[in-house]
């Protein structure tokens, strides 16, 4: 991916998305795949909001059965099958364990009804139908759990995701495709034309330069911060959005002993709670919290209140742990942008769907949704948008989409075998080369071709097992701009290491520094942010 430049813009691009998340991301490469010229940017970096922030699965949502949202089930059940098939590096499947205790609202039966639903929607093989086990076979797998009221649970298939990355190798197949992308670039104002938005313009702001993007139609996918763009069209009368904080801790295996992901309800508020087992092997990630929000979108992170309710929760699924804040090794917090309901509604009960809507000036504004069927999303807003280009531009005959069956960047069955016999051939570890190709898939060539070239730089360095070449790999090919973004999105140090990986900021820096000439200010300004950001997500205790 190269990040654009002013000479790079077209006269006037078919697409301006407003916005990198999940949703952007999808919605660029829908686009460009059908053959429109697209041009995508973010104010700060790719999957910085909610997409970076959220629990890390790409699933059916099966506790959305108990409130009869069958629709939704079945198309993220579905999604699930597709992302699967286009992004098997990025798409984990495991097991998972429904709890049922004496004193739930879905018992045995009940549960055993819904996973059937579950599995009659996803059309899965045979050998992932769920079972529901007994109270002393569940206890047989996970003999940490608390036993007391246990009845039993069902254990049914999911599956995990690194949602930042799987954001950075769908935008990297939205720019194979033809897509010109941004980050770090904000826009500050649109441009009306004739009673509609024709573009926007841009400020950059690393460099501060400022340009203007002119486009036949403008798409707000902005996340959290979709109210905000929509200001700039016209003042909306009433919120679009109700967002409400979810939170996670991270915790050491060693510390919170479980293999297996569990649902089952939080003692102090009977709310479905789920701790998961990180890909890394090495922690467990507990989530989530589920409150109103009403700070600034910029500045989400948990604080002591959440990390209680959490560790409640986790105590309670584990008795014998008793773990409290000194074994918090990182935290994450993220809005969920959920669509404002009536007065009155509660958080759990807003719903998870999304909305599309048209302003006054013609811009389309993306709300809500869920990471799993953020493809399909996709799909839907640039249906949307070829029904402007036909009325509005005389534009007709666009494809339908593709994206269901063309893989992801790195997710090519072939890419990923090359990968595979590459890194045989390459002195790097089997467990690094194992971690690139779940994080990587067919792209790990690269990082094999830096190893190649020189074999330190396939040597771990930090306490989250990185790499220079996935450092460089970040900077060279996946446009970081900052060391949060190689250390956040890239490559997820910041979440599965006691110090987010700070001992590595200087290889961070250096590479940042030969990329894009910063200055020692600019480093220094880079590694302090980073560092704050770090002592902030650490829980309530200090490094």
């Amino acid at each position: 991916m190269k990040r654009f430049t002013a000479s790079d813009l077209p006269n006037e691009a078919d697409l301006l998305i407003i916005g990198g998340g999940i949703t952007g991301a999808s919605v660029a490469r829908d686009a460009a795949l059908r053959g429109l010229s697209v041009v995508l940017v973010d104010r700060d970096d790719f999957a910085s909001g909610t997409s970076s922030r959220s629990s890390k699965l790409i699933h059916g949502g099966l506790r959305y059965l108990q409130t009869y949202q069958f629709r939704m089930v079945n198309e993220s059940v579905r999604e699930r099958e597709v992302m699967m098939r286009i992004a098997p590096h990025l798409a984990d499947l495991r097991p998972f364990l429904y709890l049922v205790y004496d004193g739930y609202p879905e018992g045995r039966a009940l549960l055993n009804l819904g996973l059937t639903f579950y599995d009659a929607f996803s059309r899965a093989p045979l050998k992932r139908r769920h079972r529901m086990l007994g109270r002393e076979a569940v206890l047989r797998r996970e003999p940490h759990l608390n036993p007391h009221g246990l009845k039993g649970g069902g254990l049914y298939h999911d599956a995990l995701t690194d949602d930042a990355r799987l954001v950075l190798d769908v935008l990297g197949s939205a720019s194979r495709a033809g897509a010109l992308l941004a980050n770090h670039r904000e826009v500050t104002s649109l441009i009306h034309e004739h009673g509609r938005v024709a573009g926007a313009e841009l400020t950059d702001r690393l460099t501060g330069e400022h340009l203007t993007v002119r486009a036949k139609a403008v798409v707000n996918a902005a996340g959290p911060w979709v109210d905000r763009v929509l200001g700039l069209e016209q003042a909306p009368e009433h919120p679009t959005l109700r967002p409400t904080k979810g939170v996670h801790i991270v915790l050491r295996t060693e510390d919170f002993p479980l293999g297996t992901a569990v649902f089952l309800r939080s003692p102090s508020d009977n709310r479905v709670v789920w701790p998961t087992p990180a890909g890394d092997g090495r922690h467990v990630y507990v989530g989530t919290t589920d409150t109103d929000f009403t700070g600034s979108p910029d500045d989400v992170v948990g604080n002591e209140q959440d990390f209680d309710y959490l560790l409640e929760a986790a105590n309670h699924t584990l008795p014998g742990a008793k773990v409290d804040s000194s074994h918090i090794v990182a935290s994450w917090a993220g809005l969920r942008p959920l669509i404002a309901p009536a007065p009155g509604t509660a958080n759990s009960a807003a719903s998870r769907e999304h909305t599309l809507t048209t302003g006054p000036g013609d811009m389309i504004t993306a709300a809500g949704g869920k990471l799993t069927t953020a493809r399909l999303m996709g799909a839907q807003i640039v249906d949307a948008v070829a029904g402007q280009l036909r009325d509005r531009h005389g534009i007709r005959g666009l494809p339908p989409s593709t994206t269901g069956r063309v893989p992801i960047s790195g997710g090519g069955a072939g890419e990923i075998f090359r990968a595979r016999r590459e890194l045989a051939s390459t002195p790097v570890t089997p467990r690094t080369g194992e971690r690139w190709l779940r994080r990587y898939g067919g792209n790990a060539t690269a990082l094999c071709d830096a190893v190649a070239r020189d074999h330190e730089d396939g040597i771990t360095i930090g306490d989250s097992v990185l790499t220079r070449a996935e450092i460089e790999h970040s900077v060279q090919r996946e446009m970081a701009m900052t060391v949060a973004d190689v250390l956040v999105r890239r490559t997820g140090s910041f979440f599965w290491s006691d110090d987010g990986d700070t001992s590595v900021i200087d290889h961070v820096s250096d590479a940042l520094d030969a990329a894009h000439g910063y200055t020692p200010r600019q480093r220094e300004a880079q590694q302090a942010d980073y560092t704050r950001w770090v002592e902030r997500n650490r829980g309530t205790r200090s490094l």
